[in-house]
C-alpha cells in the first residue's frame, strides 16, 4: 500500500520567539516553545537535532518526524531548572484543549472535530527512572509539570518529551475482492503512539473523512475491526485490513479469540 499523507510539513523556528508549525492538509498548528521571551537561537545539537538553550538549565530539542508529527524534548540539566514548561498554541476561535483519562490531550475545533493531539507525557532521568509528570491546560496553553525536584536520587539530565501530531493515518484505500471489499489503512508513527482507548473515536473519524465518497462503506463490523487492530498493535502492524464480510464481533472478544479476523483467527 502506498503511504500518502497528502500535504504535510513541519516548520522549525529560528528562535524561541517564533512558533514551530505542523501542517496536514487544511489543518495547521503553531506551537510556541518554552521561554519565548528569551528568544533563544537555534543551534544543531550533538545528535543532529535543532536545539535551543533556554539559559535556565534546560534545553529544548525539536525532533520533526517523517509523518508530519513533532516531538519536543526538554532536557533538564539540574535541580535548578524549572519544573513547568509551557507550550502556547495558536488555535482557531472556539477551539479547545482537553486532557483525557489516559493523560493524552486532544485539540478540538469549535464543532468538536479532532484537529490534533498530544501524546501522554513521560519523563525519565539519565538512569531510566520515571519522574512524575502531567499536563495542565491554561487557556490555549499546554503546560507540562515535571516533578524532578520532588523525586529522590535523580540522576540528571532528565528528559521530558511531548509529542504533537495531526495525521493518525496515511490515505486509506478500498480494495474489491470476491468476498466484498477491504478498507486498508496504515497508521502513522504518531497514530501508533496516540492510541489509548479514549482516542479511538478520532481514529475512526479521520479514516471515514479521508475515505471521502467511499465513507458510506464504513459499518459496525469494520469499526470493531479497527478498534481491535488498534488494541492489538504491534501484533497487528503494519497495515490494518478491515473487511466488509466479517461478522460484527466486539473488538475485545475478536482480539482474544480471532486476532481481529472472525472467524479465521489470524492477522491480515
Amino acid at each position: 500500500m502506498e503511504k500518502d499523507l497528502g500535504a504535510q510539513s513541519v516548520i522549525v523556528p529560528d528562535n524561541t520567539g517564533q512558533p514551530a508549525t505542523i501542517t496536514a492538509d487544511e489543518t495547521s498548528l503553531d506551537i510556541y516553545l518554552p521561554s519565548p521571551e528569551k528568544r533563544a537561537e537555534s543551534i544543531v545539537g550533538e545528535n543532529g537535532q535543532v536545539q535551543f538553550n533556554n539559559r535556565d538549565d534546560s534545553l529544548t530539542n525539536i525532533l520533526p518526524k517523517t509523518d508530519g508529527s513533532l516531538q519536543i524534548a526538554t532536557t533538564i540539566l539540574s535541580a535548578d531548572a524549572p519544573t513547568t514548561y509551557e507550550y502556547a498554541l495558536d488555535l482557531l476561535p472556539g477551539s479547545t484543549l482537553r486532557t483525557l483519562e489516559s493523560g493524552t490531550v486532544e485539540i478540538l475545533d469549535a464543532d468538536g472535530k479532532f484537529l490534533a493531539g498530544v501524546g501522554a507525557p513521560w519523563t525519565k532521568d539519565a538512569s531510566g527512572k520515571e519522574i512524575a509528570t502531567h499536563y495542565e491546560i491554561v487557556g490555549s496553553s499546554l503546560v507540562q509539570v515535571v516533578d524532578h525536584t520532588k523525586a529522590s536520587n535523580v540522576l540528571y539530565p532528565v528528559v521530558a518529551d511531548p509529542w504533537f501530531g495531526i495525521d493518525l493515518y496515511y490515505q486509506p484505500g478500498v480494495q474489491f475482492v470476491s468476498q466484498g471489499y477491504k478498507i486498508n489503512v496504515y497508521p502513522t508513527s504518531w497514530g501508533t503512539t496516540y492510541r489509548y482507548i479514549d482516542t479511538w473515536w478520532a481514529h475512526r473519524d479521520e479514516i471515514v473523512s479521508k475515505l471521502g465518497s467511499q465513507g458510506w462503506r464504513w459499518n459496525n463490523s469494520i469499526q470493531e475491526q479497527l478498534y481491535c487492530h488498534i488494541a492489538g498493535w504491534p501484533a497487528s502492524a503494519p497495515e490494518y485490513n478491515l473487511e466488509s464480510w466479517r461478522p460484527t464481533i466486539n473488538w475485545a472478544e475478536s482480539l482474544t479469540r480471532y486476532q481481529c479476523n472472525p472467524y479465521d483467527g489470524k492477522w491480515s
